[in-house]
């Protein structure tokens, strides 16, 4: 009769009793209980410990599957028999079977550009005026301003500059088309075309992971990579567009337009007012004899 009330208690789910949410913390102390009133029933107490086991993972598994779904609805992952990054939305029906491989890589190739750009199209916008300004001022150094005929703002199609001969090399000089001439080459070796690609290769996969990000991880982990990174080049593109569409529509570098979100934190007037609230006591007005308190 005890160890009825006491399973009861518990909160488990008894034959009859239409008690359907355990409570573990209170199960496994009155557990312990029983365990020492009623002498030891091995069958009954594993029987008993295997429902206690269940009444914590099951809620676990529970929220795991909710989770998953979430992740389903909100992300659009789809099964691992799926292609990466295949979210169904192709309205202009510009992929086939026939060049899904390419129109891929150009997809990588330019998120991988657009994420590279997204990051120092602002920096460039905020920090040359800074180095113009200092080598001249310092070293008495003359270095042409080249964002001068862009009215401050990164040269690009829409508002001119990229024909000056000092942007010229730079662009030159980008890495990414290296590693993909290797790459062309690597595959007219094995006498593929440009748009062609050998069987099993992972669209994207130039061979350079030279701080091996990539290389080291499980196959579901590569994968899991893959769409982080084509997420992140999607947004990317998107973020470049409204640099450049903001540059062209208003004539202001995106930087002074969107002043708010490219100011380093430190001139932030509430970062400063905290830095100042909290080193307050540090400062020369409370000190005796020049000596902060």
């Amino acid at each position: 009769m005890l160890a009825l009330t006491t399973a009861s208690a518990s909160g488990y789910a008894m034959p009859n009793r239409g008690i359907t949410m355990p409570n573990p913390l209170k199960g496994a102390a009155l557990l312990v209980t029983e365990l020492s009133t009623v002498g030891f029933d091995r069958p009954a107490r594993t029987a008993q410990l295997q429902e206690f086991e269940r009444s914590l993972t099951t809620p676990l598994r529970a929220i795991q599957r909710t989770k998953d779904r979430v992740a389903n609805h909100i992300c659009m992952i789809v099964s691992a028999e799926g292609r990466v990054g295949d979210f169904g939305f192709d309205p202009l029906g510009l992929g086939t079977d026939e060049n899904f491989a390419s129109m891929r890589e150009a997809e990588i190739k330019h998120g991988r550009l657009a994420m590279l750009a997204a990051f120092a199209w602002p920096l460039q916008e905020i920090l040359h005026p800074v180095i113009v300004d200092n080598l001249y001022a310092l070293y008495h150094v003359t270095v042409p301003d080249v964002l001068m005929e862009s009215n401050g703002a990164s040269p690009s199609l829409l508002n001119g500059g990229l024909e000056q001969g000092e942007v010229i090399p730079a662009l030159a000089l980008i890495g990414a088309s290296i590693i993909e001439e290797t790459d062309i080459a690597r595959r007219a070796n094995l006498g593929l075309a440009r748009d062609e690609y050998p069987a099993g290769r992972t669209e994207g996969d130039l061979g350079f992971d030279p701080l091996k990000i990539y290389s080291p991880l499980s196959a579901q982990g590569q994968r899991r990579m893959q769409e982080k990174e084509l997420c992140n080049g999607r947004v990317a593109m998107l973020a470049v567009l409204s640099y450049v569409s903001t540059e062209a529509i208003t004539g202001v570098p995106v930087v002074r337009f969107s002043q708010e979100l490219f100011q380093p934190i430190i001139f932030n007037d509430a970062f400063r007012g905290f830095l100042d609230g909290a080193f307050g006591m540090a400062t020369m007005e409370g000190s005796v004899n020049g000596i902060a308190i």
